[in-house]
């Protein structure tokens, strides 16, 4: 079993789903950002009061540091927003990524000990990856660093990378889900309450995009809806038991076989796509459903994602679609 755990954080392989989580969670991150400043939103969120700001930041008993730095003035929210600005851009194209993913997780808890009511847990989730991608090679492939190295902008830079950074993140999936389907103990999540949490939250103002009549005719869907919800966020620790088994596919067991033969882990995903993108359509979460499934990237094994790259891309150059096989183990 040690034997076996070793071998589990030692593999190596390409890096290129973890580049993929890097592009994805710089995107979310840096739209959300964007999106503040076009609404002008930079100094209220992030100000001090007298710079017009919603709290008075620098009366408080802990000072966040940037205003321990600086001015309490509007160009300090300006510094701040704008530093998250820019290592998100070079998390994004790939250049210092370690650096980056480092300096775009202190200026995020900067924003979130400036106002700490509007630290969502997905933030939360997000510094979190930053942290692992901070101390992964995510850089090392799709970014300008591999341009400058390779020649490419898909080459490799040093060969394999560690997994472990890519298995942190899918632990972090089945903690988010479970955590959530553990948390949802009220009536409305289960029958005794009519399994009516989701019919209720897609009427709250605050959350819903449709009418009311329009929801009202779907009860009998989202009644559904809410017990699959319920179902699929209380099995997610079974995720990593299917990873298990497919690792050790060639031993025996009825059970270990049937997980390999309906594709649990893929059917668990394919859930999670439809699950985030039907709440983004129907209810107002903010960056939520897209920051989630910016982690599911590393939920596939490079050799899948390469085989399905080769698939999509046949009959381009080869050199278009890394190749995820050669440069490490798989597993």
């Amino acid at each position: 079993m040690i034997g076996w755990w070793h071998r589990l954080w030692t593999r190596t392989e390409h890096p290129g789903a973890l580049a993929g989580v890097r592009v994805l969670l710089a995107c979310v991150v840096l739209v959300d950002l964007l999106r503040a400043g076009q609404l002008d939103l930079v100094v209220g969120i992030w100000g001090d009061v007298d710079a017009g700001g919603i709290l008075d930041v620098v009366g408080r008993k802990r000072v966040p540091e940037i205003y321990q730095w600086l001015p309490p003035s509007p160009g300090t929210a300006w510094v701040l927003w704008g530093v998250a600005v820019g290592s998100s851009v070079a998390l994004l194209v790939g250049l210092g990524t370690r650096i980056a993913a480092v300096v775009l997780c202190l200026a995020l808890a900067q924003m979130a000990l400036v106002l700490p009511a509007a630290d969502r847990g997905i933030d939360m989730l997000l510094r979190n990856a930053l942290l692992v991608l901070a101390c992964s090679r995510a850089g090392a492939t799709a970014s300008v660093w591999a341009r400058i190295r390779t020649g490419s902008f898909f080459g490799v830079v040093g060969g394999p990378a560690p997994a472990w950074p890519r298995h942190l993140l899918v632990v972090q999936l089945v903690l988010l889900y479970w955590g959530a389907g553990s948390a949802k103990v009220a009536s409305a999540w289960l029958p005794i309450g009519d399994h009516a949490a989701l019919y209720l939250a897609m009427r709250d103002p605050h959350f819903a995009r449709l009418s009311a009549e329009t929801v009202a005719g779907l009860y009998p869907l989202t009644q559904l809806l809410t017990a699959s919800t319920w179902l699929w966020e209380w099995s997610a620790p079974l995720l990593l038991l299917a990873y298990h088994y497919r690792d050790t596919r060639t031993r025996p067991g009825r059970v270990r076989a049937a997980f390999n033969r309906v594709g649990f882990v893929h059917l668990y995903l394919a859930l999670g796509v439809v699950f985030h993108v039907g709440t983004h359509l129907t209810m107002r979460l903010g960056i939520f459903p897209f920051a989630v499934l910016a982690l599911y990237p590393a939920a596939i094994h490079p050799d899948e994602w390469a085989r399905g790259c080769r698939a999509l891309l046949r009959g381009v150059r080869g050199d278009e679609c890394p190749s995820a096989t050669a440069p490490g183990r798989t597993g």
